[in-house]
């Protein structure tokens, strides 16, 4: 079946380490669409991180945001599909992270909120252009649900967490890496590839319609779920293992590589 619908991760795949989209990117998306493909980004950050590079490329599609806990479209006041982590959980992330002196994101009704402004805030920013909003006690603050919650640390901090927080949540909540300093908690149930199977759902495609690209841990469910799975080739080598087919680097253009070859191809 041809490929109808292509969903694309954004840091490492779809930008280069400079966090431009390639010309070639652009011209490879807009022929696509061009053919009635539909392009979807589908990234761990938060939506307002999102809709430049969807604005960029001139995309009015809905966007997979926060791994999976959301998916919203460009211009629409309120999400298509929602998946917050429940307060109880949320709550115990976070008591964990303070108590343990890691800085913990929490993304509440399209805001990130934080404790306080420090080198963890401005690394994650510098990436994303997020604006975080200090409030004191991040405990106490915190009183609906959250989309998703996010500790900054050093990447060996970062492992042991995700490590003992995964065994100790297994069944309750999500936990993974999509860069070495984050360890990131959304809802049960909640990754790239569920998120990629509601929206082709809703656009009554079938999985061998879709095409996923992308390059990290948390992008593994999507190119697992896609009718074609495909990694860049500055995926660690797990990822690439789990892709059908590996492209050029997204320094290279990877992303136009693969929708050449399998979609205007």
């Amino acid at each position: 079946m041809a490929i109808r619908l292509v969903a694309v991760d954004i840091d490492d795949t779809l930008i280069t380490d400079e966090l431009i989209i390639p010309q070639r990117v652009k011209e490879a998306i807009a022929a696509a669409r061009a053919r009635g493909v539909k392009i979807v980004l589908a990234t761990g950050r938060m939506l307002s991180s999102t809709i430049p590079f969807a604005r960029d490329l001139g995309l009015n599609e809905p966007m997979i945001c926060y791994n999976g806990a959301l998916i919203q479209g460009i211009d629409d006041d309120q999400p298509l599909i929602h998946h917050p982590i429940p307060l109880d959980l949320a709550r115990e992330i976070v008591a964990i992270g303070q108590q343990e002196g890691l800085h913990v994101n929490a993304y509440i009704d399209g805001k990130m909120y934080v404790k306080e402004l420090n080198q963890y805030t401005e690394f994650y920013s510098s990436f994303t252009k997020a604006v975080a909003h200090p409030v004191g006690d991040l405990l106490a603050f915190m009183d609906r649900p959250p989309t998703k919650l996010l500790y900054v640390s050093e990447p060996e901090v970062a492992e042991k967490w995700r490590l003992t927080l995964k065994n100790r949540y297994e069944g309750k909540l999500e936990v993974f890496r999509s860069k070495p300093q984050y360890v990131e908690f959304t809802a049960l149930g909640v990754s790239k590839g569920a998120a990629l199977g509601e929206l082709a759902e809703l656009y009554g495609l079938q999985q061998s319609a879709v095409m996923a690209i992308g390059d990290s841990f948390n992008d593994i469910p999507m190119l697992e779920y896609a009718g074609i799975g495909v990694a860049v080739a500055n995926a660690p080598e797990i990822v690439r293992s789990k892709a059908d087919y590996v492209t050029l680097s997204n320094e290279e253009g990877g992303v136009a590589e693969a929708i050449n070859r399998f979609v205007l191809g």
